[in-house]
Order: C-alpha cells, then sequence, then structure tokens
C-alpha cells in the first residue's frame, strides 16, 4: 500500500483506476525491505506506463499453496505470449515498447528477477491482451 501511494500523483494524472485485493493479515517472507520495494515499483510503474490504456492497475496479495503471492496486473495491450520468454532479458525490449510514449532500457525487469531470486522468490508473467496483464511474485510463507 505505501509503495503504491508514492504513485498517488502519476495515477491521478493517468486518470487511472486503481484495483487492490490487500488482506489486512500480515505476510511474512525472509528477504530485503528495500529490494521488495524496488521491485514493486518497477512493476507499478511498468503497468502505469505500458498497461495505462486500459485505464486500470491493481495489486493483488494472497495466500495460495503455502506461498505467498504479489500480482501487479494492468488491462493494457498485453504482451503476446511469444516474447514471454524474453521480457525478462536483460536490455530486451518490446518491438512495440507496449507504449511509444515510454520506452525504457530494457533492463527493469531483469533487475526485478534477479531481486526476486535473491529473497528466493520467483516471478512469473500472464498476459490476455486488453484483458489482463499480470506479473506474479511468489514468495515462500515463513512461519514464525
Amino acid at each position: 500500500r505505501t509503495t503504491l501511494l508514492t504513485y498517488y500523483e502519476a495515477i491521478s494524472s493517468k486518470g487511472l483506476e486503481v484495483k487492490l485485493s490487500i488482506p489486512n493479515t500480515d505476510y511474512f517472507v525472509h528477504g530485503n525491505a528495500e529490494m521488495l520495494i524496488r521491485v514493486l515499483e518497477n512493476l507499478i510503474s511498468n503497468a502505469m506506463n505500458y498497461g495505462s490504456d486500459g485505464g486500470v492497475i491493481g495489486i493483488d496479495v494472497y495466500l495460495k499453496n503455502l506461498k505467498i503471492n504479489v500480482d501487479v496486473w494492468d488491462k493494457g495491450k498485453g504482451i503476446s505470449e511469444k516474447y514471454h520468454s524474453n521480457v525478462f532479458e536483460r536490455l530486451y525490449t518490446l518491438e512495440d515498447s507496449r507504449n511509444k510514449n515510454y520506452q525504457g532500457s530494457g533492463l527493469g525487469l531483469t533487475i526485478t528477477k534477479r531481486l526476486i531470486e535473491k529473497m528466493n522468490g520467483t516471478i512469473k508473467l500472464s498476459s490476455s491482451p486488453n484483458e489482463r496483464t499480470d506479473f506474479i511474485i511468489t514468495f515462500d510463507q515463513l512461519t514464525l
């Protein structure tokens, strides 16, 4: 919630609707707070810049099969399945960049993936054009 709030002005200026599904229950993972914030910032920024044509972005946090999942999603143009295996590669950018007004360096998702893996998590992409493009982060739940 806190990371998303840092984007409040940008989200408002783009006229985006935000949908959150974040439980009041605390979940714990073994990781680094600064790295997790950087991951979320990159994924939220990507959803805003590349998926804003869909008018909505969202974050879902949930427990599934004893794993904590964080989904950052949008309803924009999407990413064709033929590019799914490449989006996390260093310096890779989509030919049409999903949004001509925002062209990245091709490092953001590579860094994001490496940070998640350093925290023993995984990230995957699921995309159905104009329905939902979803970056799904999964961590083992830390039991206290």
